[in-house]
Formats: C-alpha cells, structure tokens, sequence
C-alpha cells in the first residue's frame, strides 16, 4: 500500500510537472511599426502661385578696356572721281583787245598763229573750266626786244591780276606757268604788253601769244 501510494505521489508529482512546463507564457505586447517601414502620408499640394515677375534685363557690362578688341573689317573708303587733267586749250584767233591805241596796231596773223601787241594792250581770249579746283595757266610768248629788254606782260583771269608781272626770258616762244584757283564756268584770261617802247628807226619792242592753255592740278 505503501508503494502504491507513493507510486501515486510520484505520479502526481510528474503530472504537476508537466502541467507547469505546458503552462502558455504571457503574451508579450505588441510593438509599435518603425517608422522606417511605416507608409509616409502623401505629399499636401502647393496651391498654384502667381506668375513670376519678370526680371529686369541687366545692362551689358561695359568691356574691359585692357581686352585686346576684336579686329573690325575695314571699311573701304569711296574711291574719289578721276579728275581729267586734259589740257584745255584757248583760241587764240578769237582773241579780244583793248587798248588805247590804234587798232591797227593789234590783231591776229593766221600766218604765224599768233596775236601780235605793237603797243601796250590787254587781249583777252575765253576758256571754259569743267570745275572748280586748283589750275596751272600756260602762256606760250615771244617778243622783240627795245634797247636790251624783252617784252612784260601781266596775266589776268575776269580782270584779276594772276600772280607779278612777267618778263620774257627770250625773242623766242617759251612757256610762262602760273597758278590759280578756279570756278566753273567761261572765264576770260588775259595777257596784258605792259613795257612798248618805239623809236622811229631805233628800236621797237612788241609782244607775241602764241597760245593759253589751262591744266587741272
């Protein structure tokens, strides 16, 4: 009896065991989601702003003045008009005198081409000038000389005296220059005998214009 009864203690005592062992445990409480894993609340949209005021255009900034500039094409220069520097001859046959001596005594030898002075004179002959500018006048003369002087004249252009007066430096033709500005247009040059000297049978100087010519300069 003895051994059963402590066979029945034992056996208690193992169910006890086990029924402590087969006992649930306490539920732990739940944890709260990390927020790494939580779904993040959708994005609130931005109500629609106002248009962005324009900015103001900012000046160019003036470039530095050591900077090397970029080279500019060269502008070609408009080319100036040929000036025609043809000589412009005068006819002498249609020379016009005045004087106040005889009109004998002045004229033109269709002979020798030429006018002739036998006393102090102006004879004028007409030139048309294209342009205005600068001109060079050429009188071609010759003369005879009185008592070891040869001819003067004085050159005139519209009554104006052009340049001194001018001694011949030979009886024969030669060319006497001078320079002058002129206008447009008809204008009269003039070689005026200003030294006549006469002496029945001594001496008798005279004056000869073979030619006037003009040349643009």
């Amino acid at each position: 009896m003895r051994y059963g009864m402590s066979f029945m203690a034992l056996a208690a005592a193992a169910l006890i065991a086990v029924g402590c062992n087969n006992v649930p445990s306490k539920p732990s409480p739940p944890q709260a989601p990390s927020t790494s894993n939580a779904p993040s609340a959708p994005n609130t949209p931005q109500a629609p702003g106002a248009p962005a005021k324009p900015t103001t255009p900012v000046a160019p900034s003036t470039p530095n003045a050591s900077a090397p500039s970029a080279p500019s094409t060269p502008v070609e220069a408009p080319k100036a008009a040929a000036v025609d520097k043809t000589p412009i001859k005068a006819d002498i046959s249609k020379v016009k005198f005045t004087t106040q001596s005889g009109a004998e005594l002045f004229g033109y030898d269709d002979g020798d081409s030429k006018a002739f002075f036998y006393a102090n004179g102006l004879g004028q002959v007409t030139v048309t000038i294209p342009a205005d500018g600068e001109y060079e006048i050429t009188v071609n003369a010759s003369c005879n000389a009185a008592k070891g002087e040869n001819a003067k004249f004085k050159l005139s252009v519209d009554g104006a005296q052009v340049g001194a007066e001018t001694q011949l430096k030979s009886e024969d033709p030669k060319d006497y220059t001078f320079m002058s500005a002129l206008k447009a247009g008809d204008r009269k040059i003039g070689a005026e005998f200003t030294n006549d000297m006469y002496k029945e049978g001594e001496y008798d100087s005279n004056f000869y214009l073979h030619g006037v010519k003009v040349t643009r300069k």
